[in-house]
């Protein structure tokens, strides 16, 4: 086995922007692991301001939410933070924001962990920080990769995210309908949503629209709730939240959806490769609403078996009527 070695940023990504920013983009599931967030949006990078400036990356969380990520090499400054704050904080308000170099000073982390405390206290207007620590790792001649170090987080996000921006009605769901272009895919999520419906399972929309997820009861630290189980897209194609069924918003594994053979056949189904969690547009039609509607089924089924191996047993349907 070849020896591990770690190394500056720089050593590994010569440019900041040009090198360092698209790589975090690329592997948003890293970042998602180290803050305990399902990031399943490839991140825009180089997002313009209204004043003129930049932010780094905007990621998209599983459960609709916004995150703002920005990175630097060596230590963070000022400009980073309030940046990436001012746009945090701007309408439609995000999520939380992330902020990664290769150290951070105690008074920034004095900064985010006060952030913290007052999003803690008042969520609706409170904006939650992680400040991750970078450096660079391989093993022998190896490609560099990004190792991460979260120095600072919420003390209860993991517990409430995926509470916010959702809801069974309201506007969400009107704008949600009117983002369709095409008549015949709007049919099949109708009859795809309709259908989870009457197996007496939960359908979120969000405030802005732009998806709607399939929801079922499942165990989680708090103990039963609804938990995310494929997320549709009015351009037809799905998220499968692989990092929600590990535990990451929950608290709470599910292992009969974390195996190999759990992946490979949703692979199988969605088409997909070992690292996506996303389908291509136009994947659902009237020709894939039976497999979407039996792979949630068997999610479905996962959480509640889960929650009576607990010895919490539930009253759920198994969706087959």
């Amino acid at each position: 086995m070849g020896r591990v070695e770690f190394g500056r940023l720089t050593e590994a990504w010569r440019g900041e922007a040009s090198d360092f920013t698209p790589l975090l983009a690329e592997r948003l599931d890293e970042i998602g692991a180290a803050i305990g967030v399902d990031l399943v949006e490839i991140g825009k990078t180089e997002v313009p301001t209204t004043g003129g400036r930049r932010i780094d990356i905007v990621a998209e969380g599983e459960d609709g939410t916004s995150f703002v990520i920005e990175n630097q090499y060596g230590r963070a400054d000022h400009d980073h933070l309030t940046r990436g704050l001012a746009y945090a904080v701007a309408p439609p308000r995000a999520r939380g924001l992330v902020v990664i170099a290769e150290e951070h000073r105690d008074e920034f982390r004095a900064v985010a962990e006060y952030l913290n405390d007052l999003a803690e206290l008042d969520p609706d207007k409170g904006i939650k920080v992680w400040l991750l620590e970078a450096r660079a790792v391989r093993i022998g001649d190896s490609l560099w990769a990004p190792l991460f170090d979260t120095v600072v987080r919420p003390n209860s996000f993991t517990a409430s995210v995926g509470a916010v921006k959702r809801t069974e009605g309201g506007g969400g769901v009107d704008e949600f309908w009117s983002r369709f272009t095409d008549a015949s895919l709007r049919q099949a999520v109708e009859q795809v949503i309709s259908r989870w419906r009457s197996f007496g399972h939960a359908v979120w929309f969000y405030g802005d629209g732009r998806h709607v997820t399939l929801a079922a009861r499942g165990p989680a630290t708090g103990g039963i709730r609804q938990r995310s189980v494929i997320a549709l897209y009015p351009d037809g194609h799905v998220v499968i939240p692989f990092r929600s069924y590990a535990g990451s918003n929950s608290g709470i594994a599910i292992p009969a959806l974390t195996t190999e053979s759990f992946r490979t056949q949703a692979n199988a189904i969605f088409r997909l490769d070992s690292k996506s969690a996303r389908t291509g547009p136009g994947w659902i039609s009237d020709a894939t609403v039976n497999d979407l509607i039996a792979f949630a089924t068997n999610v479905a089924n996962a959480y509640r078996a889960e929650a009576e191996r607990a010895s919490e047993p539930l009253d759920l349907p198994d969706g087959n009527g």
